[in-house]
C-alpha cells in the first residue's frame, strides 16, 4: 500500500482462461461485520444529520477491532482498524468510545484488548500547518495508503466524505467522482475494507451528491430517521439500499435506538411504504406468507409480525394484503389468461 498503488498503472494487463479461473482456489472471504461486509469490500453509509451514523461508525470499528459484535452484527476476528475523521474533536471521539463501552453497546471479543488495533487519525488532533487528506488529490490519496500500511490497517473507515473531499469541484456531476471512485477501486485491489460514511441531501431521500458513485460499494446502506425517535439519542433504521449477498433477518429494517443500556435493536419497526413484506405483497410475485419469509429469510412468524404492523399503521389494509395474495394465486394459475386480459386493456386505452 504505497504511494505507487494510486498512480497510473506501469505494469500490462494480464488475462486468464474461463478454466483457469474456473479451477483457481481462493482463501476464504472472512466477515469483517456479519452478515453483510467481507474483507476486501467496500460499503457506503449515509444518513442525516444527527441520526447517529458516527455512533454506528465508532461502534462498528470497535467490534471490528476487537472480534466482537454491536447489536447483531458481529466481526469474525479481530482486525485492525484506522478511522479518519474529518471534523470532530478528539475529545469527543473519546468520550463517545469511552460510552460505547461502558454502556456494552459493543461487545468486546474475548481475549481482547480496544486500544490494539483501533487507530485514529482527526483533523482537529493535527497541526494547523498539516495538509490533511483529500481524497479528491493522488496526493491525499498516497499519505492515507501509507499511512494505512504505517498502522497496518485492514480496515479503513473514512467520516466523512464531505470532510474529506475538499478539492470536489461539483457534487452533483458524476466526472467529479472519477478520482475517488479509483481510490476506491484501488483499495479493493489491496485488499483493504472500507467504509465511507456520508450525509443525506437536504430533502433526505438520498445522498448527497452524484448517484454514480454507488457503482463502487459492494454496499449501500441508509440509516432512517425512525417516525417516532427516541429523543437525546442516536435512533435510526438501517436499510439496505444495494447489497450483492444473500439475505437474512440480520439484514431486516429494525429499529436502533442508543440507550443507557447500549444499542437496543427493536423488531417493533414503524412499518412505512418500503417494508419488505408490503413491498413483497404489492409485487403480486408471491401467494403466501411462507413464500415471502423464504424470499426474504425470515421467518413466518416474523412475515406476519411486520404485516400485522403494517396494517396497524395503516400502510396497507387486511383486505388489500388478502387480495394481493389472491391476485399473485389467480396470475400464476392462469398467466396467459391475465397477460391476454392485460393485453386488451392496453388496446382499449389506446383506441381511446
Amino acid at each position: 500500500m504505497s504511494r505507487s498503488a494510486v498512480e497510473r498503472p506501469v505494469k500490462p494487463l494480464v488475462s486468464i482462461s474461463a478454466g483457469e479461473l474456473m479451477a483457481r482456489s481462493f482463501p476464504e472471504r472472512q466477515y469483517v461485520i456479519d452478515p453483510w461486509l467481507r474483507t476486501g469490500e467496500t460499503a457506503l453509509v449515509w444518513a442525516a444529520s444527527g441520526v447517529g451514523k458516527t455512533m454506528l461508525s465508532l461502534s462498528l470499528a470497535m467490534a471490528m477491532a476487537t472480534g466482537g459484535s454491536a447489536g447483531p452484527w458481529k466481526s469474525d476476528r479481530p482486525c485492525s482498524v484506522l478511522y479518519i475523521d474529518g471534523e470532530m474533536h478528539q475529545q469527543d471521539i473519546r468520550d463517545r468510545l469511552i460510552m460505547l463501552q461502558e454502556t456494552k453497546a459493543v461487545t468486546i471479543g474475548p481475549d481482547a484488548t480496544l486500544g490494539d488495533k483501533l487507530f485514529f487519525v482527526n483533523r482537529q488532533g493535527q497541526d494547523p500547518e498539516a495538509t490533511f487528506y483529500d481524497l479528491t488529490t493522488e496526493d491525499g490519496q498516497a499519505a492515507l495508503l501509507d499511512m494505512c500500511q504505517a498502522v497496518g490497517a485492514e480496515v479503513l473507515i473514512l467520516d466523512n466524505f464531505t470532510t474529506l473531499s475538499e478539492g470536489l469541484e461539483d457534487e452533483n456531476a458524476s466526472t467529479s467522482f472519477k478520482a475517488i471512485q479509483g481510490f476506491l477501486l484501488t483499495t479493493k485491489q489491496i485488499g483493504l475494507t472500507t467504509i465511507l460514511v456520508h450525509h443525506a441531501r437536504k430533502d433526505g431521500h438520498a445522498f448527497r451528491g452524484s448517484a454514480s458513485i454507488e457503482v463502487t460499494f459492494e454496499v449501500v446502506l441508509e440509516l432512517q430517521k425512525p417516525a417516532i425517535a427516541r429523543v437525546g439519542g442516536a435512533s435510526f433504521v438501517p436499510q439496505f439500499r444495494k447489497f450483492r449477498q444473500k439475505t437474512d433477518e440480520r439484514l431486516l429494517p429494525r429499529t436502533w435506538s442508543l440507550t443507557d443500556d447500549g444499542w437496543e435493536v427493536s423488531d417493533e419497526v414503524v412499518a412505512g411504504e418500503d417494508d419488505p413484506v408490503v413491498l413483497c405483497l404489492r409485487s403480486l410475485d408471491f401467494i403466501s406468507q411462507q413464500e415471502i419469509a423464504k424470499h426474504l429469510g425470515m421467518s413466518k412468524g416474523t412475515v406476519s409480525k411486520r404485516l400485522t404492523k403494517a396494517i396497524e399503521m395503516k400502510v396497507i389494509s387486511r383486505d388489500d394484503a388478502s387480495e394481493c395474495l389472491a391476485s399473485a394465486r389467480r396470475i400464476r394459475e392462469q398467466p396467459e389468461a391475465i397477460g391476454l386480459e392485460t393485453e386488451a386493456e392496453d388496446d382499449q386505452s389506446s383506441d381511446y
